[in-house]
């Protein structure tokens, strides 16, 4: 007969990890869900820094944020 941990990691389950104190991925700041339309060659210039760099669309989306908020301004 099984136990319950045998049953688990036969599954695929991980017998380590859980609930602790401190775990977890850090928040690197806040939220918020938005709908952005690009022109495609915009949409394809992002998804090559994707894949060149092996980034989510949203650091790479990010990166370009921050590296060019400061000009704002000039719009």
């Amino acid at each position: 007969m099984e136990t319950m941990n045998e049953k688990d990691t036969a599954l695929g389950a991980s017998t380590k990890g859980g609930f602790r104190k401190g775990a977890g991925r850090k928040p690197i700041g806040i939220t918020r869900k938005i709908s952005l339309t690009l022109p495609q060659a915009c949409w394809e210039e992002i998804d090559r820094c994707c894949h060149r760099g092996d980034h989510s669309i949203s650091e790479v989306i990010r990166a370009i944020i921050e590296d060019n908020l400061s000009h704002a301004d000039l719009l």
